[in-house]
């Protein structure tokens, strides 16, 4: 009965791969490992070598990675009952996982003796992978179909908000799949219901700057390929769109092949690329106004340098010196014309340029005229035809841009007329649509050299010239008729041009103004001072510019005035306190200035307690030209403007038109 129990004991111990073992450890001598048969059957040990060489080769078989685990575990046992799941390398079947309990054996006092059992669990773990195999696939799966969920909502909305458009269709049959909402935008398609009726005429409506594209994309109907190339779609229209395209032949699910486009809307790259492609001609156009600038300058330069040697050569002969003295003087007025129209086109690039409207009489354009018709044209031999028919001269214009607009047209027609040529210059009104207006009619005409076809739509363009003009030696800026544009168009006005190569230009200019009412005119007649001369006037001079000041103080004594210095606007408004009451009669101040500049100074004297702090006249005397840097001078408190380099008539008649002691803080005149 003891040998049946004991037989099916190692039977039952077998069948469970469950073995046992014993380990005896003495100091000063090896580890000894004792094992029952089953133990060594299942780790493949040798049943007839010594227990220290069984504790070796157990230990040699212990997988790597577990040995520092096993480690551990055995220094556990000495203390303590404990158990380890660990891989053991057999030398026949490879790793196996092995179940290993144990406890100190404390009935041996003599040595540690460790003792426990040992199963094979290799199948219990292969099953338990499996199913954490199966659990885990069966997890994924529908972590997956979630996830797949999840992405097609996601790419959906995604395509949605994404700048590229995307278009799907089948082929043949070319049934919409997708049309995303950046593609329905730049399609200019309101649904994708919409797009399926219109697909069709949507499709041809992309136009293909390479006109190798369409062939391309019908090679896809029988390749599965995919070409790249750009687009407009929509061309001419108010939605065109530019863009970067893709085509791909896809394969859906359903086993139909699909049309799959991808666009980029690249408009704005476009535009901005245009923008530099402009900005970059623009650059060069200037470089070439620059260096022909440069040229244009030299050359009144030249003549004002040269004239001057020739009259200092020759001081003391009038008759050359005076001749001298006239050239000189036409030579300074063009180059001060040419610095005018650079910045005056400086003024209308910023957005500066304003009107400036007061009353104005039209038959003053034969002044402008007079200063214009001289010089050049009696040099060339010109014939000039005037030709003025205007029956209501009294309107509300701004007369310097008029006046600007007439000139740079006439000095237009004079530098490309050929010598002996005729110039017809055309001022006539005209009937308005708009009550208690007329129509200002300007014509310019001549039979100079004329303008090509392919260059008159760039003629009002600020830097140009065209190259016949400027390799054929004719001064000129090539500003003129920009200037004149702007000022056209700012007054609301037309203008228009026709010409033909060798035969001639005419230029027509319409400008709508506002007739003054009769009882109006005549209450401005009323109110014009009398005419009244220099003599016995005494003026202040406020100029801190020693040559400017000498300058005009030669003029003005010239012309049987008195006059005082001021260097600067704070000694000007001391010396008008330090004076009683009409010692000067006007006040002719310069706006830069140090310690207190015109503004200033004449803010400060409108401000102060002086008898005539309200009433005596103020005159800017400045280089600041503009038409804003009138408005300032009147904003301070002056009576007029007049510009340097200052003309004596002009700066004569300012003078004259204001009266002593009367003009109060409202402007009366305005002269350039």
């Amino acid at each position: 009965m003891e040998q049946r129990e004991k037989i099916n004991t190692k039977e039952i111990l077998r069948a469970s791969q469950m073995g046992m073992w014993c380990v005896e450890m003495e100091e000063g001598k090896p580890p000894r490992f004792y094992a029952d048969e089953v133990m060594d059957e299942l780790l493949g040990i040798d049943r007839d070598i010594t227990p220290e060489e069984r504790f070796v080769f157990h230990r040699l078989r212990i997988h790597p990675e577990d040995m520092q685990l096993f480690q551990e575990y055995s220094d556990k046992l000495t203390e303590a009952r404990t158990e380890i799941v660990y891989r053991y390398i057999h030398p026949v079947s490879g790793e196996m996982f092995v179940r290993c309990g144990g406890a100190r054996d404390t009935s041996v006092t003599e040595y540690v003796a460790v003792t426990g059992i040992h199963q094979d669990i290799s199948e219990t773990v292969r099953i338990e992978k499996e199913k954490e195999a199966e659990r885990r696939l069966a997890e994924l799966n529908d972590s997956l179909r979630k996830e797949k969920l999840r992405q097609d909502i996601y790419y959906k909305e995604l395509l949605d908000i994404e700048n590229c458009g995307v278009l799907a269709y089948t082929m043949p049959g070319h049934k919409v799949i997708h049309m995303n909402a950046e593609a329905l935008r730049m399609y200019g398609i309101e649904s994708v219901e919409a797009a399926q009726r219109e697909l069709g005429p949507l499709l041809r409506q992309v136009y293909y700057p390479d006109s190798d594209v369409p062939n391309e994309l019908k090679k896809l109907r029988n390749e599965d390929d995919m070409v790249d190339y750009e687009c407009i779609i929509g061309k001419g229209k108010a939605n065109e769109c530019h863009a970067l395209a893709k085509t791909k032949v896809v394969h859906i699910p359903t086993g139909e092949r699909a049309v799959l486009t991808t666009f980029v809307d690249v408009s704005d790259m476009v535009m901005l690329k245009n923008a530099l492609r402009r900005a970059e001609e623009g650059s060069r156009a200037k470089s070439s106004f620059l260096f022909a600038m440069s040229h244009d300058l030299r050359t009144p330069m030249n003549a004002i340098i040269g004239y001057a040697e020739l009259m200092e050569a020759h001081w003391g002969e009038k008759e050359v010196t005076t001749n001298y003295l006239q050239k000189l003087k036409g030579a300074s007025q063009f180059l001060l014309a040419l610095i005018g129209n650079v910045l005056e086109i400086a003024r209308i690039e910023s957005g500066k340029e304003t009107l400036n409207e007061a009353p104005w009489n039209l038959m003053k354009l034969e002044e402008t005229l007079d200063i214009l018709l001289d010089g050049e044209i009696s040099r060339k031999q010109l014939t000039v035809n005037r030709n003025v028919n205007i029956r209501h001269a009294n309107v509300y214009c701004d007369a310097l841009k008029i006046r600007e607009i007439i000139m740079n047209l006439l000095s237009n027609a004079v530098k490309y007329t050929s010598e002996g040529g005729k110039i017809v210059l055309d001022i006539e009104e005209k009937p308005s649509a708009l009550d208690g207006f007329m129509t200002l009619q300007i014509r310019v005409s001549d039979n100079g050299i004329g303008i090509s076809k392919e260059y008159v739509p760039y003629i009002f363009d600020a830097f140009t010239r065209e190259r016949s003009s400027s390799e054929s030696g004719i001064i000129g800026t090539g500003l003129g008729l920009r200037i004149v544009k702007s000022f056209v168009d700012l007054m609301n006005g037309d203008i228009s041009v026709k010409s033909e190569p060798g035969k001639g230009t005419c230029f027509t200019v319409e400008i709508s103004c506002r007739k003054i009412p009769e009882e109006e005119l005549q209450q401005q007649m009323e109110e014009q001072p009398e005419n009244v001369s220099l003599a016995g006037r005494r003026l202040l001079l406020a100029e801190d510019n020693g040559l400017n000041a000498e300058i005009a103080m030669t003029i003005l004594q010239d012309a049987d005035a008195e006059v005082e210095l001021a260097a600067d606007g704070k000694i000007a408004v001391d010396k008008l306190q330090d004076v009683p009451a009409g010692y000067y009669d006007a006040i002719l101040m310069d706006i830069q200035m140090p310690n207190m500049n015109g503004y200033e100074a004449t803010k400060a004297i409108r401000r102060s307690s002086h008898e005539l702090a309200k009433t005596i006249p103020i005159i800017a005397m400045t280089a600041n030209a503009f038409s804003e840097d009138i408005q300032h001078s009147l904003a301070a408190g002056m009576n007029a403007h007049v510009s340097k380099p200052v003309e004596m008539k002009v700066l004569e008649k300012t003078i004259r038109s204001i009266k002593s002691g009367g003009g109060g803080t409202e402007p009366q005149v305005t002269v350039q």
